[in-house]
């Protein structure tokens, strides 16, 4: 299929303006779409055009039915921040340690995403010299959100652990969708010696994740704890706590730096008859080495390939599914 079917211009958007006041969520600035290997589907554009159709128009309940058909799908609708203006908007390019450049698009304001189920999530994101690489939001983390929001299964009700919160956009879609408790998580260069590679922030970012919860008033469903995966390698080990479900994105920037301990902060976290749940960019060094380090403490792993699809671009990512052995040790 072509790599960006239900994609809507810039052109497009610029005409949305006119009709914001008429928007509770503001204007809609992205449309962004996970899609699964082999699966073909022109109904995306037409949902799109519904949608913005009804908006030209100011038709509000075709705009309030069209919005409902495009979140009845693994798509999410992101719009503009209420004291953003577009014309603002800065791009600034950060080059990371494995040689990506990352967009950094500065907003003033929160990110704000309608994830499947019309469920809204609002995420601020901090400076890359504030947070680091958990600075933003990933195109791999609001795919996880989708996935989430489109399969509650996995989440509601259940004790959820997010690795590598970042700004949280996981865990927070997570307990939007019920989950019975969510723990938000992250290390910062103060806490750790050991991070000469890493690129990591600093206090800010866990204070964001903090602010991120109560923003989508989840915070008495969530709490930040400040975890070092790395201690998880020791062999004296105990986690604070067994989850029912661990989610993480984009979480491998780095093979030998770090994927040995994220195997050991997903193994020891996720509790027996529970299940881990990791979405990371293709492409990324030692993202197909994630399965083998995990299956050294058993259990069973899956890999699924997708498709983060937005409407600048797309990005390949693969779903790592996780289910533990009968020990939470490395073989």
């Amino acid at each position: 299929s072509s790599p960006l079917p239900f994609m809507v211009s810039c052109v497009a958007f610029a005409c949305l303006a006119q009709c914001a006041a008429a928007l509770t969520l503001g204007t809609p600035i992205n449309f962004w779409l996970l899609r699964q290997e082999g699966v073909v589907s022109a109904d995306e554009d037409r949902l799109v055009s519904a949608y913005i159709s009804s908006l030209r128009v100011g038709d509000s309940d075709a705009e309030e039915k069209a919005l409902a058909a495009l979140t009845a799908r693994t798509i999410a609708v992101e719009f503009e921040p209420s004291c953003h203006s577009a014309s603002t908007s800065v791009v600034e390019l950060v080059e990371l340690s494995d040689g990506v450049l990352a967009e950094e698009i500065g907003v003033d304001g929160p990110r704000t995403f309608m994830m499947p189920g019309s469920r809204v999530a609002r995420v601020d994101q901090v400076e890359y010299a504030a947070g680091g690489l958990g600075a933003r939001a990933w195109d791999a983390s609001v795919g996880l959100g989708i996935y989430l929001s489109q399969n509650t299964r996995f989440v509601l009700g259940k004790s959820v652990l997010e690795l590598g919160s970042g700004v949280g956009l996981g865990g927070i879609s997570a307990a939007l969708v019920g989950a019975s408790t969510v723990m938000l998580t992250d290390v910062t260069e103060g806490e750790t010696e050991r991070r000469e590679l890493a690129e990591l922030g600093g206090a800010a970012l866990m204070q964001n994740l903090v602010a991120n919860a109560r923003l989508n008033d989840v915070e008495t469903a969530t709490a930040t704890r400040i975890l070092d995966w790395f201690d998880c390698l020791a062999d004296d080990f105990e986690p604070h706590a067994k989850y029912q479900v661990v989610i993480g994105a984009d979480l491998v920037h780095d093979e030998k730096y770090s994927l040995p301990a994220l195997a050991a902060a997903v193994a020891t976290h996720t509790a027996p008859n529970g299940i881990a749940l990791l979405m990371n960019g293709q492409g990324r060094p030692g993202v197909n080495a994630l399965p083998a380090a995990l299956q050294r403490y058993g259990g069973t792993v899956q890999v699924e390939e997708m498709t983060v699809m937005h409407s600048y671009g797309s990005a390949g990512v693969l779903l790592t599914t996780y289910r533990p052995g009968s020990s939470d040790r490395p073989t």
